[in-house]
Order: C-alpha cells, then structure tokens, then sequence
C-alpha cells in the first residue's frame, strides 16, 4: 500500500473508491458527528457508520478518534478533506445544474455580489426583473473578494457585481456606475458639523477600517494621501458593517456611496470628503461561459436603479478607472 503524501492520497488506496464514500466522509467532517450527518444525507446511522468503517478499511486508516459523542478527525482525515471539499461542492453544483435542465426550469438565475451593491442597487434590480419574469427565480450568492474569480472559473454562478477591480484574461466585465468615498457618523459626532472633511480634519480621529487589500482600504489612503492618519479602532470585512458602527458612536466610517445610498438609520448622518475618491460597480462573468438571457437583462436592471439615487453616476459600459 501506498503511503498518505502530502500532495494527497496513494493511487492504490483510492482506486475502489467511490463518490459516495467521499460524500459521507465529507458530511461527517462537516457536522462532526454519525447523527448530524445521517441527518444532513438522510440515510440511517447504521449504514453511515457501515460506509464509514469500510472507507476507513481501504485507505489502511484511521480517519477518526471518538471521543464521547463526537469524532475527531486524524491529521489524515484533515488532509483528505481539504482533497475531497472542493470535489464535493463542485459535484452539487453540477448535480443541481443537470437538474434543473432535466425539469425544465430554465428561468434560475444565480449570481453573486458584494454587500455594498446588495444594500440597494442589487434588490431594486431583482424587483425590476422578477416584475416582468415572474416565473424567475433568483439565488444570490453573498462573496467576500478573494472568492470572485473562483466563483466565476468554477462556474457557480453566471455573473458577479463587484466593485473589486478583477483582473483575469477569462473574465468579461460591463462598468454600471460609480459612488464617491464618504464619511458617515452619528449625528452628535464633532465632525457632524462640517459640511465638507478634509483628510487633516481626520487626524488622530477614530475610524472604523478595512482590510488592506480591498478597495476601500485602496479608497482611505488614496484620500489621506500622507496626512497625519486617523486612530483606527475597529477593522471590518463589509462596508455595511460601518453603518452600524457609526450609528453607534464608534467611530467615523468612510464608506462607498453604493452602501450609503437611499434610506440610513436616524441618528446616521454622512458628509461629503474634499477631492473623494471613487469606486465603480462592475458586472462580471465568464467570457469562456456565456450564461443565460438573463446576465444582460440584470445589467440593464441595475442600470435602471441606478437613477433612483443622485449619489450615484452612471458611466460607459466600457470605462476604465
């Protein structure tokens, strides 16, 4: 028998595998325990354990260590999960792919965004499609950054809006607008009473920050460009995380115009920056995978929203920053 190396697994302890033995194993992962994931597969506890033991007695492994009511895993067992993961998740995605072909159920449009064009433009623009597709059905996917191209690659959605700047060959994307960086404060905040900041109005002031590959992180330092820089006193992942804690008093947010725009919370209240820089809204997808009708139907729907709200600016599909 082969041994476990660490690019995966041996060829001879995989070769009477089957998808549905990594399919168990991944669900016991997952929830960590026989019940949990009989529950999860629907399928009794007996046979789990059955399928389990007999992966186990092919690889020549242990894969986990009971311990009281739950399993863990082994350092192997850890390893053939990070082989196994993507394997499975690519699998449902095509299972739940072949099946709606199958039952006809052309009309799912699926596709991802980032919180600060979920906030408005997003909503306003599934409205305006379910209002003249009614029999369309949307999933949303809610994506951090670094899972974007992935999820364009892979092919589990058809398009993504982002105002990340995505640089990759295969990807194809349509400019929709763009929002300037703003403050935004709780009302009795000292800054409240200016009507416009400058980057030095900011120093030593506390400040809700971003991650630093990001593009508001990219957006703050463009603004402060060198001048004596805020206190920093919470780091968030999503700009509409920021609402909160300003409307708190926790600090100044400097936030995107797409969070900000529309209806904010009483006691919110946001001011314009000297010189601001911008950020654009982009729809992306896979040139390599057309996508359905219903990619450029979305385009033109935020488009659409996007004159509901003077914060924003339309620009040419084609735009560079």
């Amino acid at each position: 028998m082969e041994e476990m190396t660490p690019g995966g697994l041996g060829r001879t302890e995989t070769s009477g595998l089957v998808f549905r033995q990594l399919e168990i194993f991944h669900a016991i992962m997952s929830t960590g325990s026989i019940n949990a994931a009989s529950r999860l597969l629907n399928v009794s506890q007996p046979s789990l354990s059955r399928s389990l033991q007999r992966l186990e007695d092919q690889l020549g492994l242990s894969l986990f260590h009971r311990h009281r009511k739950r399993l863990l895993p082994s350092e192997e067992a850890k390893r053939l999960f990070d082989e196994v993961d993507p394997i499975i998740t690519q699998m449902r995605a095509l299972t739940g792919s072949l099946s709606h072909v199958i039952e006809g159920q052309t009309s799912l449009f699926r596709f991802a965004h980032t919180q600060s064009v979920g906030r408005q433009l997003v909503p306003h623009a599934i409205r305006v499609m379910t209002a003249h597709q009614p029999e369309l059905k949307v999933f949303l996917d809610a994506l951090p950054r670094m899972q974007h191209v992935d999820y364009l690659l892979s092919g589990k959605g058809e398009c993504l809006v982002s105002l990340a700047t995505l640089d990759h060959p295969l990807l194809v994307s349509r400019c929709i607008a763009r929002a300037p960086l703003v403050a935004a404060m709780s009302v009795d905040h000292p800054l409240a009473a200016h009507d416009l900041l400058r980057p030095e109005d900011l120093a030593g002031v506390d400040v809700i920050g971003f991650e630093h590959d990001g593009p508001h992180y990219a957006a703050t330092a463009q603004f402060l460009d060198g001048h004596p820089p805020p206190r920093v006193v919470a780091f968030i992942r999503f700009a509409d995380a920021g609402i909160a804690l300003a409307r708190q008093g926790v600090g100044v947010a400097l936030l995107d115009g797409f969070t900000t725009a529309g209806d904010l919370p009483e006691g919110l209240v946001l001011r314009a920056l000297q010189d601001a820089p911008s950020f654009t809204a982009r729809l992306y997808w896979n040139g390599e995978r057309p996508g359905s009708r219903f990619v450029q139907t979305f385009g033109d729907a935020l488009i659409n929203a996007v004159s509901l709200y003077p914060e924003l600016t339309l620009v040419p599909e084609s735009c560079d920053d």
